[in-house]
């Protein structure tokens, strides 16, 4: 029995993996990458019963050591080093390592949890983490956080992929979720109304539409959607209406929002011609830095890339998705970066120590505007916060970060779905090489026998 169920497990955690935008690491240089990016009963209390054996393990006086295994690009893994070195030099009793995988993060928490090795603590994303909770590796941290007077310290929205059965497994550090950059100065010159917290579809598609203009080399787009963000787009654009539902085991591709939300991206590119399709891009060069394009799609993870890249070039700004007449605003991935500990680990209360320094301590939190959006109220509710800009940063509405999380959504990411079927068939649409009706059709159907597949593993 216990070896059909890991064998079930080890299934889920290959089908399961987070979008490679979560894992690889955030900044981009061009802001087109994709983003660097569970055998106790889960109503056991997480700290009663561990107590003496965390107090039995550090007994001797010396520290406990504790392994983290997490994802990141290069900046990520050193201000979690930095952070991590700062907690361990102020504590006589813990000593955290980290154990940083730039790439191929699940394959290594997958061996590790074959090989009954894994870490203290495991780095977990709001998209991938319900899997792992449902399988009993991770332990509940509710008595933690209420032991701690943490309930309500953390942003609305961030712990929605945290909790499984009632219970939080992991907490937030840090989040993204996506908005649309603009080039202030290009709308501007071409007396283009500048958009707005609530603009809407049309506003956004007449803008994009009067801002297009010129041929070849000189040619200037209304909005640029050729990067991985038109399949992130394709996949749920609009409300309630995504490819999947991966709790029924079903594609939902077939039903008419998604139909709608489709054919709307894809008349963005063949009807109105405001963006170059996905398969010109390499001949186009660049993105939004260039001042080739008025708009962009992207994430807090682009703007120190964009800001060095721009320079003065011109001014821009960000601000929400535009919403939809009968849908409402567009649907953005929230990702969610968040820790937990490890059901077998013998160190849960030190695991605890560790995990509120990073993800509810002031200390840490000031700083993580730098590789993410910080999680604590305290930080992103202060007014000296959302006043200030980092330095060499041009101006920019900071209330658009978390205005975005009004239209944010979790979700299992099934990137067997998303890469292998969804890109593929939206490329040909996108490029007028295939129809809608075609496009669904493949769509729903292969995508349900792989959907099938992995539910059967």
């Amino acid at each position: 029995m216990q070896r059909k169920k890991m064998k079930k497990f080890l299934g889920l955690t290959v089908a399961l993996t987070v979008m490679s935008s979560v894992l690889t690491g955030c900044g981009s240089s061009t802001g087109q990458e994709e983003p660097a990016t569970p055998a106790q009963d889960a109503d056991d209390t997480a700290g009663s019963e561990n107590n003496g054996n965390d107090a039995a393990a550090t007994a001797d006086g010396e520290k406990a050591e504790l392994r983290f295994l997490l994802w990141g690009n290069q900046k990520e893994i050193e201000y979690r080093e930095k952070w991590t070195d700062q907690f361990n030099a102020s504590n006589d009793r813990i000593h955290v390592t980290l154990e940083a995988i730039p790439e191929g993060f699940h394959d290594k928490l997958t061996l590790e949890i074959s090989s009954d090795t894994l870490a203290d603590m495991v780095m977990i994303a709001g998209d991938f983490g319900g899997e792992y909770f449902k399988e009993g590796l991770f332990t509940p941290l509710d008595s933690y956080i209420e032991a701690d007077g943490l309930q309500d310290v953390w942003v609305d929205g961030v712990m929605d992929g945290l909790s499984y059965n009632g219970s939080v497994y992991a907490a937030p550090t840090s989040f993204n979720a996506a908005f649309i950059f603009y080039n202030k100065t290009m709308f501007e010159e071409n007396n283009v109304p500048l958009p707005t917290n609530d603009w809407t579809e049309e506003e956004f598609v007449a803008a994009a539409k009067a801002l297009t203009k010129g041929e070849g080399e000189d040619k200037v787009w209304g909005i640029d959607l050729s990067s991985w963000w038109s399949y992130e787009l394709a996949r749920n654009l609009y409300d309630g209406y995504k490819a999947w539902d991966w709790e029924s085991g079903t594609m939902t591709a077939d039903t008419q929002g998604y139909r709608d939300g489709l054919e709307f991206l894809t008349n963005l590119y063949q009807v109105d011609q405001v963006s170059p399709t996905p398969t010109m891009a390499a001949d186009i060069g660049g993105t939004f830095e260039t001042g080739k394009f008025a708009m962009t799609v992207g994430a807090a993870w682009d703007m120190e890339s964009f800001n060095s890249a721009i320079g003065d070039s011109f001014e821009w700004d960000i601000v929400t998705f535009p919403s939809n007449p009968t849908y409402g605003q567009w649907r953005s991935p929230l990702w969610t970066t968040a820790i937990g500990i490890s059901e077998k680990t013998p160190y849960k209360d030190e695991a605890w120590e560790y995990i509120k320094y990073m993800a509810a301590s002031e200390e840490v939190q000031g700083e993580m505007e730098n590789i993410g959006l910080p999680t604590m109220k305290s930080i992103c509710e202060d007014e000296s916060f959302m006043t200030s800009i980092p330095d060499g940063w041009k101006p920019f509405n900071k209330q658009v970060y978390f205005d975005a999380l009004d239209y944010s959504v979790d979700g299992v990411v099934l990137n067997e779905i998303k890469d292998e079927i969804i890109k593929v068939e939206c490329e040909l649409l996108f490029a007028g090489e295939q129809d809608l009706d075609t496009t669904l059709e493949n769509i729903q159907t292969k995508g349900q026998l792989k959907l099938d597949r992995m539910k059967e593993e």
